[in-house]
């Protein structure tokens, strides 16, 4: 065989095997499969923040009030009377265990339906204790949803922060224990996240000071004669200090200075509107009775702590028969 004949054999056979390689290739191969999937990605809204809002999981007291927020608070109706024993059971069982908010929870679920009696006292007792080492006090309990620290920033006030959080200047200085009004950036303090609301209930001579779902005061009080205390909600207009006495429909000669001894409105005066108010008395023996010409009458050391609770313009005052 010529030089050239050889040649050509050879790049036939090379051609052959090229052709049969890819043939090969083709339907020996293995099917297809689709690379696995890596993980779905969601995106996720970022949460509303506020002032000193912190990315931590919600507290477990947090978590409690919120799953009653929609259940309780002044505006909600009162509980089954059926579960009032077994709240006040409860929330007793927990405050002596220490667990001081969720106690608080329990024993206001308790009140709320409605509990008197021996064990209803016990109640109102251990309420007003606990807001006093809870809410009331300078104490800063981690699991507590109603309370917080907030770091005063440049430019701040006592009065600055207390319209910030819905409370009154006085609770702010009271809470951190301020002689005076200076603050100072950079400086932690207590608040409340208010407002504190007021429900009061003719019959019983009885109101109540909640905020949440949470009851912090229970004082006793007077009402209108003749049922003339005005049922239904409404707002804190004013207050004042050592009020002047103004009635009106009485002779100019009923006119009282503020700080008189002889001024029926006592030492404090909370404006709900329509010439009606919460207000101190000088006459003590007559609160828990129907003796005034309308207006909610307390005891002044009560009416004046109760003045440095509320806020003008954000705290209900609800009148119940």
């Amino acid at each position: 065989m010529t030089t050239t004949g050889r040649i050509i054999v050879v790049v036939v056979a090379a051609a052959a095997l090229l052709t049969l390689t890819v043939l090969a290739m083709h339907y020996l191969r293995p099917p297809d499969v689709p690379p696995p999937a890596g993980p779905e990605v969601v995106e996720t809204p970022a949460a509303a923040g506020g002032p000193g809002d912190s990315p931590a999981a919600p507290p477990p007291a947090s978590a409690i009030a919120a799953d009653l927020k929609s259940a309780h608070g002044p505006d909600a109706p009162p509980a089954p009377a059926g579960s009032a024993e077994a709240a006040a059971d409860d929330g007793l069982a927990m405050a002596a265990s220490g667990r001081v908010i969720q106690a608080q929870v329990r024993l206001s679920q308790a009140l709320r339906a409605g509990l008197d009696g021996p064990k209803g006292k016990a109640v109102r007792e251990t309420l007003v204790s606990l807001a006093n080492r809870a809410q009331l006090s300078g104490a800063r309990l981690p699991d507590d949803p109603y309370s917080k620290s907030y770091e005063v920033a440049r430019g701040d006030s006592v009065t600055r922060i207390g319209s910030k959080f819905l409370i009154p200047l006085e609770l702010v200085m009271k809470l951190n224990g301020l002689a005076s009004p200076g603050i100072n950036a950079g400086q932690s303090l207590k608040v409340l996240q208010g407002p504190v609301n007021v429900e009061i209930f003719k019959e019983r001579h009885e109101l109540q000071a909640w905020i949440g779902d949470v009851c912090i005061r229970i004082y006793p009080i007077a009402v209108g004669k003749g049922n003339s205390t005005p049922e239904g909600t409404f707002v804190v207009r004013n207050k004042v200090q050592n009020p002047p006495y103004q009635p009106q429909h009485k002779a100019r000669s009923e006119h009282r200075e503020a700080g008189a001894p002889d001024n029926p409105l006592g030492s404090r005066w909370i404006d709900i509107g329509n010439h009606y108010g919460v207000h101190g008395t000088i006459d003590p023996p007559s609160i828990g009775h129907d003796v005034s010409e309308g207006c909610i009458r307390m005891h002044n050391k009560d009416v004046e702590e109760l003045y440095d609770l509320v806020v003008v313009g954000a705290s209900k005052v609800i009148v119940k028969p």
